[in-house]
Formats: structure tokens, C-alpha cells, sequence
């Protein structure tokens, strides 16, 4: 394939508002339908001719980003998608497929659905017994386009995940991808080609189906979103939630209890299904779940199936996954003889605070460090400890911190420094913290390659692993089952560091690098929705708020290119 550019999504815009001849087609009218393929035909390669070099096609103003990729499914030879004014079968399957894109958490407008299905509907004008040479025509090269765009979203999804930037990224794609859609068009079989570019993770698939399931089990129902800032009125704010969660089948009217008590246990009922602490109370995260329509939930589906594409074609033999909003981690193991992936290990973790949150990223987990030495960032130095410090030089003694000084030694008379002096723009010496069990790194450290300097490690507080608001670090990630994991990384070397030696380790305080004979590949992702093999949906709080960030950018660029589904 020759070098594809990147057209960033602003730059498409201003390319689409060239002049070209192509923005306005003229109708052209046929009253035999033999004549119609040949007379389409012509119109088809009038537009091919007048195009913006081999990268853009313009036709009524809808600019075509994969026409550069027409020739690979069709030379312009025939009509695909119609034969003699009428939509043929693989017009007919396809159409369906782009209208239905919401069942693959996709949207109709991007692949000209709804332009599509009225150009069909125009195909032939009973009043003057006439087909529609150029709605024939336009529908052929938008069915094109649709189809191809369809089948690179499925394959690596419309955003780049480093910069949400919506992109036209075919040098991402499947190098094979064309050939997996004329294939389809020649066997007629569309949906087994889609099929094919879609990702192969079994967690895609069950979440593909689960959204289908919601949206047919919710088709009659609608709830909209409590805004608990705009309604002042308590008796109606508690009308509204008492409807809300009857929408939701949370609330039970039927029991014989007093309103009180039914609308506590339907809150209940309401948060062990975004898995929240089920207290019954209308807390700050509660209150960011009641502001979420059923349309803004299908919508969260959608971002988790197009993360999903992001994701490597193949996981490696072992490897761990991260997720932010449920705030654990699970190691998978490939089982050969099966060949399926296994779960070996699910703990908890405590991830970032929404201010200070745990970054995306992809790296190895390359050595265990018992009993770290935890160095302070600077900015939790000027921020949280100097403030400390400048009150009461003895915390430095009470959290077990040495202070190091520039020369990378241990400052052993800390009245000789002038504290008072120090702040965020000037503070000449670091923070650190001594190895031992009140270490706030605790007895392990699992470390990997990383730009944002963060890490996997024990900790001296275990209390946010017994609750489910476990976003509370600086960035870091807390693990629970820090002792399992380790006995996993070196489960293929226990000739040279048997696991009783490792026990050892873990209860004599002394510092000691573990280098792993095979690292651990280790994924931190960020996956609000979830289904295992029995379509059981998973959903959870969008607590750094991507999802409902992605979901705006794109639906924004949906509604300038078509209608969006209806709520």
C-alpha cells in the first residue's frame, strides 16, 4: 500500500470547503431501467474524474476520506449496490448494517445512513414513471464510502488514543483490510467481512452483545438525568429521584415500608449496579450517577467498545490489566492446550484521584524492589509535606523521612536548615522516606518503564482496599494482593529464589532488587463498561470523566455530518 497521509479531522473541514463541481449534482432523469446501470455509471465516473487528487472525493457537499481506497473494492466498472433503480441484496445488507451501527457502538450519520436510505427512496419518481440517474449514482459512491469507513472504524476505532484527535488513520489499519471488504462484496456476505476486522478479545464481543441486550431491554423506558443544582425544591428533587430509579427498576412501591426507607433501598439497589458503596445515601459519586441518562449509559458502552479497538490485535502469554474505574487488576495467562486466556489473579487497587489520576499506559514489569525507599515527588514535597514541616519540624521524625540535600546526602542536623525560606520556587533539599512496614510504599515495589513516574506497590494503608471509592492516590497504583503477585513474577526462577526465600525477604527489613527472568507486560486502561460470557453488563462510575469527554467529540462531529439516534 503506498503512504497514506493523516488527515486530522480540522484539516478535512477546510479541504471539504474547496470549490469543487461535485458539490451540487444536477438530476438526471432515465425513464427505462435498462438504461439506468450505464447512465449511472457515466454520472459515477464524473465524480472520480473531478475529484481532489486520488485522497478526496466531494459530492453534495459530503466529503468521501476513503476514496483513495475506491479502486480496491471497485474499478468503477458496475453498480454495487443497485441494479435498474432498485437496491439490490448487498444494498439492502448493507444499508441495513449502517442504519443498525449503534448494535457495533457505532453511529449511523458517520456512514451517510440516513442520506442514504432518502437517495433510495427517490431512486424512482412514480408520479413521471422516472429513475433518479443521480440520486443512483450519489447512493453508489456513499454506500462506498460508508462501507470502507464502517469497516476501518470496527478495525481501529475513529480516535487516536494518545490525542482523542479524530483522525482517518488507514496506515493503522489491518494491512489486508480492503481485501476482507471485497471479499465480502463478492461472496455477499458483508456482515461475516466486518466480522473479520473486528477486534478478537472475547471482553469486545460479550460487551457487543450486552449493549445489543440494553438497548432492546430499555427500548419503552427512558430516564433523563437529575440535575441536583438546578431543582432547589426538596420534595420535588425527591419526586424526581423516586421516578428516576422507577424507571431504572430500582424502585419497589410495593413494599410496605415508609417512602424513607424504599427510597434508601432503591439507592441501593441504583449503586451496586454502577458498583458503588451501597449506603443507601446521596453522595458525591451517587449524585454523579443519577446525572447520567439512559442515552448518556448507551453511550458509555460505546466508548468501552471503541477502547476495545485500541488494543493490541493479541495480548502476550501474561500479562496484567489495570482498569481505572473499577479499580483493580486482573493477571491473565494464556492456556495452551485451551488456548484461551486465564484469569490467575484479580486483587483490588487504589488508583489517582480524579485530580491527580493514574495515567494510560502500556509497559513491563521488570523488577521487584523489597523494601523501597519511597522518594517524595516535588510536588507532594511542596505541596503537602514542607507545609507540614515548616509547622512542626518533628513530622519528619513521626513519618519516618530523612531529608536529603543536593550533594544526595543525609541531612543530619535539620535545625541548621532554614525552613522558612523554602516554598514551591526554592526548596534545595528532597524528601525520603525510610524502608520499613509504615513505608507508605509498604514491603514491595513493582516497577516498570514509565514516563510519568509511576508505579505498582504494597502500601502502610489498607483501609481504601475495604471500600469502593478506591481513587485515592497521587497517581500510583496500590495493590491489595501484593504477596500473589509477586510468588506469580517468579513462579519460572523459584530454583534461584524459591518462595520461602521470598518469604524471608518479606519479613527480614532489608532492602532487595528481584530482576524478573521474564518481565511482565502490564496495561493500564480505562474501561467504565464490561460483560463476562453469560452477558452480565458490568458498569461503573465515569470517574475521570474520558468517557463523557469522548462521547462529545464524537457526537459533536456526528451532528454536523447527519442526524444523531434519538434518545
Amino acid at each position: 500500500m503506498k503512504k497514506i497521509f493523516i488527515i486530522l479531522f480540522s484539516t478535512l473541514i477546510v479541504l471539504s470547503c474547496k470549490e469543487n463541481k461535485n458539490n451540487v449534482t444536477k438530476k438526471i432523469e432515465e425513464k427505462k431501467p435498462q438504461n439506468v446501470n450505464d447512465e449511472a455509471l457515466k454520472l459515477v465516473k464524473d465524480f472520480y474524474d473531478n475529484s481532489s487528487g486520488d485522497t478526496l472525493l466531494i459530492v453534495n457537499s459530503d466529503s468521501l476520506y476513503t476514496y483513495h481506497f475506491f479502486k480496491n473494492i471497485n474499478e468503477g466498472h458496475q453498480l454495487l449496490f443497485s441494479d435498474k433503480g432498485k437496491l439490490n441484496s448487498l444494498g439492502d445488507t448493507l444499508l441495513s448494517i449502517l442504519s443498525g451501527a449503534r448494535q457495533y457502538g457505532l453511529i449511523p450519520s458517520d456512514y451517510h445512513a440516513e442520506k442514504i436510505a432518502e437517495l433510495v427512496a427517490g431512486f424512482f419518481n412514480k408520479k413521471d414513471n422516472s429513475y433518479n440517474i443521480s440520486a443512483v449514482a450519489e447512493a453508489e459512491v456513499l454506500f462506498l464510502d460508508g462501507c470502507l469507513k464502517f469497516g476501518a472504524h470496527l478495525n481501529k476505532g475513529r480516535l487516536n488514543p494518545d490525542t482523542l484527535m479524530s483522525e482517518w488513520r488507514p496506515q493503522k489499519l489491518d494491512s489486508n483490510w480492503t481485501q476482507y471488504l471485497k471479499y465480502g462484496i463478492e461472496t455477499k456476505n458483508l456482515r461475516k467481512a466486518f466480522d473479520s476486522l473486528e477486534p478478537k478479545h472475547a471482553g469486545y464481543h460479550f460487551l457487543k452483545k450486552a449493549l445489543v441486550n440494553y438497548i432492546k431491554e430499555n427500548d419503552h423506558i427512558n430516564w433523563d438525568s437529575i440535575s441536583f443544582t438546578s431543582v432547589k425544591d426538596t420534595l420535588k428533587l425527591k419526586e424526581a429521584l423516586k421516578q428516576r430509579l422507577m424507571n431504572t427498576g430500582d424502585y419497589n412501591d410495593s413494599l410496605k415500608i415508609n417512602d424513607s426507607l424504599k427510597l434508601a433501598k432503591a439507592l441501593k439497589s441504583f449503586q451496586k449496579k454502577l458498583n458503588l458503596e451501597p449506603d443507601g445515601k446521596l453522595g458525591k459519586y451517587t449524585k454523579q450517577a443519577l446525572g447520567m441518562s439512559k442515552e448518556m449509559l448507551i453511550r458509555q458502552m460505546e466508548m468501552a467498545l471503541e477502547r476495545w479497538r485500541w488494543e493490541p490485535s493479541k495480548y502476550p502469554e501474561r500479562y496484567a490489566i489495570v482498569n481505572i474505574p473499577s479499580a483493580e487488576i486482573n493477571v491473565w495467562e494464556r492456556d495452551k492446550k485451551k488456548k484461551i486466556d486465564t484469569l490467575v489473579l484479580n486483587s483490588r487497587v487504589v488508583v489517582g484521584k480524579p485530580e491527580k489520576q493514574t495515567p494510560i499506559l502500556r509497559s513491563k514489569i521488570n523488577y521487584m524492589l523489597i523494601y523501597p525507599y519511597w522518594n517524595v515527588p516535588y510536588s507532594i514535597a511542596w505541596k503537602e509535606i514542607l507545609p507540614m514541616v515548616k509547622r512542626d519540624t518533628n513530622y519528619i521524625h513521626e513519618k519516618n523521612f530523612e531529608v536529603i540535600n543536593y550533594k544526595g546526602e543525609v541531612v543530619t542536623d535539620l535545625g541548621k536548615l532554614n525552613w522558612k525560606k523554602y516554598n514551591k520556587d526554592y526548596l534545595p533539599v528532597r524528601f525520603r522516606q525510610r524502608i520499613g512496614t509504615e513505608n507508605s510504599l509498604g514491603i514491595c515495589k513493582f516497577n516498570f518503564n514509565s514516563k510519568y513516574g509511576v508505579y505498582l506497590h504494597d502500601t502502610n494503608s489498607k483501609k481504601y482496599f475495604k471500600t469502593f471509592y478506591r481513587w485515592q492516590s497521587h497517581g500510583c497504583i496500590r495493590l491489595e494482593q501484593f504477596v500473589q503477585l509477586a510468588r506469580f513474577l517468579i513462579r519460572d526462577d523459584t530454583l534461584k529464589i524459591p518462595y520461602d526465600t521470598l518469604n524471608a525477604y518479606f519479613l527480614r527489613e532489608q532492602q532487595q532488587k528481584i530482576n524478573l527472568r521474564k518481565p511482565l507486560p502490564i496495561y493500564i486502561r480505562y474501561f467504565t463498561a464490561s460483560a463476562d460470557s453469560n452477558l452480565n453488563l458490568k458498569l461503573y462510575l465515569d470517574i475521570y470523566r474520558k468517557d463523557e469527554q469522548m462521547a462529545r467529540l464524537l457526537y459533536n462531529r456526528s451532528r454536523k455530518s447527519g442526524t444523531l439516534p434519538k434518545k
